[in-house]
């Protein structure tokens, strides 16, 4: 059977209009996407020739689809926002901008700013989900919304497109930093460091490492930032921290200050102590849990000769492992310690504000570093975990 030829619309008397088969005019109009700048074409069909006339007429009004154009594309101006940004950031949050920031210029960089939509936001959060987790997103979304409210503000956008867009529902943090220990899993973890550390199957200032970590509730590194300058009168200062060897400020850029219990000052004291006896080369460093030599020359190394006596984070991996598995308890992280640590002296009865005031937890409700806290309430906070951790049980 002979294929039915096509044959191809008719121009009219106006460009753009044209008659096909059915009797039905096509509408053909190109205009400037205020989006992306580029040109698109758009396509419309209609019964008669007077109603393809208005149509063709209403698609030109206008120079650009949707309004005005701005010279600045969102990638633009979210480079020159992270570069005016840059020295006022933590080098480890400027690592994390800079990352996410980039999956927003991935999405929208060609986009002009005041042509971005919640709807183009809305449809990149869609596209996204299920290949990246709710956090991650989350995180996205809000330096998004933290570039846009800038650009609000400099008058290129009337509102915020991004602030139309919900979060999406977080669940609790899984895997072993999402780990706390129970009050009996805390007490068999302390024992087996105890006599993990005895035996020398656990590196003695590891293993005091781990007790410092588990009785404040510092981060992993605040811990390994931790000089002997920052004990001050029976309390820990909490000054710095460090992220890949570079010396920063706390994540909050508060300094707090943390009650040293029995166990952290027996710790402190034996780990001063072996320090000296052994002439450690990372003394002159004033740190308390200083990296070993050959780690210490190995990152010069790979630094171009400069030394740092700053310990990786991963150097509790492996211990933190063989501890869980001997006390019979959840594979755990240095985050987990921190988490174990609120939930104790929440058990132990400890204020709300106390327990956000010695860890360091920040909320919308309360300003600040929770400076109302004195001194006696951070020392009852930790003789109160102190008594809840000793009690025999019984």
């Amino acid at each position: 059977m002979p294929r039915k030829k096509k044959t191809r619309p008719k121009k009219t008397r106006i460009p753009g209009i044209m008659q096909i088969d059915s009797g039905k005019f096509l509408v053909r109009v190109r205009k400037t996407d205020k989006r992306t700048g580029r040109r698109r074409k758009i396509e419309r069909m209609v019964e008669t020739f007077p109603k393809a006339v208005a149509l063709q007429e209403k698609l030109k009004a206008g120079d650009t689809l949707g309004g005005r154009r701005t010279r600045e594309r969102f990638g633009d101006y979210a480079e020159r926002w992270i570069e005016l940004r840059a020295s006022r950031l933590a080098p480890s949050t400027k690592q994390t901008y800079v990352t996410n920031l980039a999956r927003a210029v991935e999405a929208f960089g060609s986009f002009y700013l005041d042509g971005l939509q919640p709807s183009d936001v809305r449809s990149w959060q869609a596209r996204c989900v299920g290949k990246f987790g709710a956090v991650t997103l989350n995180n996205w979304l809000r330096l998004l919304r933290q570039v846009l409210d800038d650009a609000v503000a400099d008058g290129i956008l009337k509102s915020n497109p991004a602030k139309a867009i919900k979060a999406l529902p977080e669940g609790r943090t899984g895997g072993r930093r999402g780990t706390a220990l129970s009050l009996e899993e805390f007490r068999r973890f302390l024992g087996v460091v105890e006599r993990m550390a005895g035996s020398g199957e656990l590196s003695g200032d590891l293993g005091r490492l781990v007790v410092v970590l588990a009785w404040t509730g510092l981060r992993i590194g605040e811990g390994l930032a931790l000089k002997w300058t920052d004990l001050v009168e029976g309390e820990v200062y909490v000054r710095r921290s460090v992220w890949r060897g570079i010396e920063k400020s706390t994540k909050t850029g508060e300094i707090r200050r943390v009650a040293v219990v029995e166990p952290v000052a027996v710790a402190l004291s034996e780990q001063r102590r072996w320090l000296v006896a052994t002439q450690h080369p990372g003394l002159a460093s004033a740190l308390v849990f200083p990296a070993d030599r050959s780690h210490a020359l190995g990152g010069a190394r790979r630094r171009g000769g400069e030394v740092s006596w700053y310990r990786a984070p991963s150097c509790l991996q492996k211990p933190l492992r063989k501890i869980a598995a001997a006390a019979r308890a959840p594979e755990v992280s240095p985050h987990s310690l921190r988490r174990t640590f609120e939930n104790l002296t929440r058990l132990a009865g400890v204020d709300g504000m106390v327990r956000r005031a010695v860890a360091g937890w920040r909320s919308e409700e309360v300003q600040g570093i929770y400076a109302g806290v004195g001194r006696e309430e951070r020392e009852a906070a930790g003789a109160a975990m102190l008594r809840l951790v000793e009690e025999d049980g019984k």
